[in-house]
């Protein structure tokens, strides 16, 4: 009885099953019928979709290869050759660029050290305070006493024009008239200081190297001249991570530049001299000062300045010797960065509109720039300075006076 029971319900639940599904069009059913009569025909059906579907798989998979494969005679696309670390000397090479840094000195210590270690630096300087602003009061006069002052005369607004007022007194109906002073020369010109941060500059050089670059910073910008004060060095001595990465990869031949990099920031062009007065105190922190590599950062500063909106640009550098890095040339040849050095100062000087010029701190520079000068004394410094620049300025204003000159007669 059970059974029969569940073969009467079984009808049942399939005709619900129907009913609750949608109705299907009538070739369908024709063929579900015609499925259910052939067996055999329905399996035949689906071996041959499955067989075509497998047809058009290989035949896919093979056109992809096809795609793939590199047509007969060329070879596989180079990749793109590593753009060169100098563009003075594309055959210069550096081992590691990760470890090197370019930094600001407020970033290198904190607020009060700076205050304390600027303080520092005015007390040992105090002496020579006083022939140092001489020296730049000078520079100053001879900077003002070039930029050709010119007014615009009746304009509608502006500082009154006094020297027209009888026009006013003799005819009440004529309008007062004004005056606007024009910009002065100098306004279009950027100078960058380049101070070498070596070990060898330790002492009193680096002293009157910040007390310098601090009155001429000041002097300059009440001239309405854009200044830029910049550093360079190493983050260690010997080599640093770079020579450790060296070493633990077997000590390749030839590695190039083996040394970590640390250029500083002390003052940037854009920065009010106000701000960055501290920031030369950290010259005078202790273990600071390592090794130099001056061809790298004479091209950094070279890179910076030709970003400058400004039409002049000159580039100073004071340095106490020649590009030294124990860590490089124990593995190089002997006169690799003085090599560098050579090439980009020689790309500047031939290829570029900055003037450079440099000051050599009992060192003789005049072998490596056009327009240098050596000093011998650390104290000569300063005037040292505020010559070259002036007479930058007192050239350039006798090669206008020149070219104004051929143009009147013509």
């Amino acid at each position: 009885m059970i059974q029969i029971l569940k073969m009467k319900t079984q009808p049942a639940e399939a005709e619900d099953d129907q009913a609750d599904e949608p109705d299907s069009t009538g070739e369908d059913d024709n063929e579900d019928e015609q499925d259910d009569a052939n067996p055999e025909q329905s399996q035949d059906k689906q071996q041959d979709a499955a067989s075509a579907q497998v047809s058009m798989d290989d035949m896919a998979d093979s056109e992809m290869g096809e795609e793939m494969e590199m047509p007969d005679g060329e070879a596989p696309l180079d990749p793109p050759a590593p753009h060169p670390i100098s563009d003075a000397d594309p055959a210069y090479l550096v081992y590691k660029t990760e470890f090197d840094e370019e930094i600001r000195a407020e970033d290198l210590a904190e607020p009060q050290e700076l205050e304390r270690l600027r303080a520092y630096l005015d007390q040992q300087l105090e002496p020579l305070k006083g022939a140092v602003s001489r020296l730049a009061n000078k520079l100053q006069r001879r900077l003002q006493a070039q930029q050709n002052r010119s007014w615009e005369f009746d304009l509608e607004e502006g500082t009154l024009d006094a020297g027209r007022l009888a026009r006013v007194i003799a005819n009440p109906t004529t309008p007062l008239s004004f005056k606007v002073e024009k910009d002065t020369e100098f306004r279009d010109t950027c100078v960058t200081l380049l101070l070498d941060n070596s070990g060898s500059m330790r002492g009193r050089p680096i002293s009157i190297a910040a007390i310098c670059a601090d009155v001429l910073a000041r002097t300059l910008e009440r001239c309405s001249v854009k200044v830029e004060i910049l550093g360079f060095t190493t983050r260690a001595w010997k080599g640093g991570q770079s020579r450790e990465e060296w070493l633990a990869e077997g000590r390749p031949q030839t590695p190039g530049r083996l040394n970590d990099l640390r250029h500083i920031i002390y003052k940037s062009a854009d920065a009010p001299w106000r701000r960055a007065r501290p920031n030369l105190g950290l010259m005078m922190k202790e273990g600071l000062l390592k090794e130099n590599i001056d061809g790298e950062a004479l091209e950094w500063a070279h890179r910076r300045m030709n970003a400058r909106p400004e039409s002049r640009k000159i580039l100073m550098v004071i340095s106490d010797g020649a590009p030294v890095d124990d860590s490089t040339l124990s593995v190089n040849q002997a006169n690799y960065l003085e090599k560098h050095l050579r090439d980009v100062i020689a790309m500047v000087e031939k290829r570029s509109q900055v003037e450079l010029l440099a000051i050599g701190i009992g060192h003789d520079v005049t072998r490596y720039y056009e327009r240098a000068v050596t000093i011998t004394d650390v104290e000569q410094l300063a005037g040292a300075m505020t010559e070259q620049l002036a007479a930058l300025f007192d050239t350039d204003a006798r090669a206008r006076a020149r070219v104004m000159g051929r143009k009147r007669s013509a």
